[in-house]
């Protein structure tokens, strides 16, 4: 807090002064809880798992929750099935899919008894296993296709055409555009890396032909993303959310700009990035033009304008991963406040746990959120009014209080349908894999570059969320793509796809 941004009015009564000390010592706090704040993100842990759990064991939230068994026998099994202490785990095994096995026999030097003269036989064996790192290989495919003519010359000259390629006039096979995809968006390396790995194998290549690769191979996979966000935005529920990237500026030379990804998804279904230079409403709306039904989001402003505006059939859906680290955050200045607020959070998430370890159907969720989710929910509703009433509303707790209340009609809405999450969670897990890699590459180079990181990131983080290998899947697709047809795209979707 700079003294340029205080101004104190002139003084002329005591009452006028007790004001102004009041004024400024509630910036001083507000200042205060927000360097503490500025710090939890520099150097704090990024787990609230800790503060949630510090207070009552699972079983007596699970207590407080459901019924006796007597009342409830249905319930009773749900409460043993959730509390049931788990089974031993094994030792720990590597977790590895081995590609080859190679089997080694090593025989005793001494085959024949000492004693006897006879020979030994084999009364069983001893395994035991070691794993061999082969170093990867780039291997130059040379085709050559002869030219047949006829002897009369009247015949013309026969030749087999090229197989189509996904770089013109290129000599990178799909496998190889892949394997830099992956390592640049996946595994995180930049390009200058990159081309130092690829000269450790004996293959020298440049940083800008691995950017020409990278080019091409977004260019082919766009078609497939753009098929993806059409059929998101022909269904009825969406999760959205954004995070910050830097982008070199083309105006000034060695200075970044900020941009956003966009990201939106369905749970257990495809993930779709867009980059946009800005963060505002008209972002949202080219992110979500067409979609009617459910959006799930945090409490961002563009999202809320969006749905406010006129024309607009969206249903806000509220996120409670939002809303309890706002709690967690004001614990240290509220330890004895913050805590109850929590643990009834707490109690709404093993609602969802339990609906999850029972693999309940939709309307299953929804009759489980119903009778035990709500009642929760009426009984925090009057102590966030009393919170607000309470404290400051810049105050830590103010502030979470306050941002419940301000969104709790969105908040309450998974209640209504058991297709609904309790948060937003799965799509800032799928943000995640830009997080990280935006701390190795550091920024993308211009922001026309932009779209590129959202096509790739689309495929990737989809294959995942269905379980592919997403090198299988790349180096597959990418071959098939140039001899494709524009109705044949749903076919190489992440959800549709099988191995050609």
């Amino acid at each position: 807090m700079s003294a340029a941004t205080i101004t104190v009015p002139e003084i002329t009564s005591v009452e006028q002064a007790r004001d102004v000390v009041s004024h400024l010592f509630n910036k001083l706090k507000e200042s205060e809880w927000r360097i503490v704040q500025l710090e939890k993100q520099l150097y704090g842990p990024s787990s609230e798992r800790k503060a949630g759990e510090s207070n009552l064991s699972k079983e007596q939230v699970l207590l407080s929750l459901f019924a006796a068994p007597a009342e409830a026998p249905a319930t009773s099994q749900v409460l043993v099935a959730a509390t049931e202490e788990k089974e031993p785990r094994a030792r720990r095994q590597f977790a590895i899919k081995t590609v080859e096995t190679v089997t080694e026999r090593l025989e005793p030097e001494e085959k024949v008894c000492p004693h006897c003269g006879k020979q030994k036989c084999e009364i069983g064996c001893e395994k035991s296993e070691r794993y061999e790192y082969i170093p990867a290989k780039v291997v130059r495919h040379e085709i050559i296709r002869p030219k047949l003519a006829c002897q009369c010359g009247l015949a013309g000259v026969s030749i087999a055409p090229l197989p189509p390629v996904l770089v013109a006039q290129g000599s990178a096979d799909s496998s190889l555009v892949a394997q830099v995809l992956l390592a640049k968006f996946v595994d995180h390396l930049p390009l200058y890396r990159q081309q130092q790995i690829f000269a450790r194998l004996g293959v020298n290549l440049p940083k800008s032909t691995l950017g020409d690769w990278v080019t091409h191979g977004a260019s082919w996979l766009e078609p497939v993303v753009r098929e993806m966000k059409r059929q998101l935005l022909a269904g009825d529920y969406l999760q959205a959310d954004e995070t910050p990237v830097n982008v070199m500026d083309p105006d000034v030379k060695g200075k970044t700009v900020k941009g956003y990804l966009w990201v939106m998804g369905v749970p257990g279904g495809n993930v779709v990035f867009e980059f946009h230079a800005g963060r505002g409403k008209a972002e949202a709306k080219k992110l979500l033009e067409g979609f009617k039904g459910y959006l799930q989001r945090d409490g961002y402003s563009a999202y809320s304008s969006l749905v406010n505006e006129p024309g607009q059939k969206l249903t806000p859906v509220g996120c409670w991963g939002h809303a309890r680290r706002k709690f967690f955050e004001a614990e240290p200045d509220h330890p004895a406040q913050a805590p109850p607020f929590l643990n009834e959070i707490r109690k709404l998430y093993l609602v969802e746990a339990i609906a999850r370890q029972q693999q309940l159907e939709p309307e299953q969720r929804k009759a489980l959120r119903q009778e035990q989710s709500k009642p929760v929910l009426e009984k925090l509703l009057p102590q966030l009014d009393k919170a607000v009433a309470q404290h400051l509303p810049k105050s830590p707790l103010g502030k979470a209080a306050s941002y419940c209340l301000n969104e709790w009609t969105a908040l309450r809405r998974y209640l209504e349908d058991g297709r609904l999450e309790i948060d937003n969670n799965l799509t800032e897990n799928a943000i995640r894999p830009s997080a990280v890699g935006k701390k190795n590459w550091l920024f993308i180079g211009h922001p026309e570059a932009g779209w590129r990181s959202a096509v790739v990131y689309s495929v990737v983080v989809s294959c995942q969320r269905h379980k592919i290998d997403p090198a299988h899947y790349l180096t597959d697709v990418l071959r098939r793509l140039p001899l494709m047809k524009q109705s044949e795209l749903a076919s190489v979707l992440p959800q549709n796809w099988k191995p050609a």
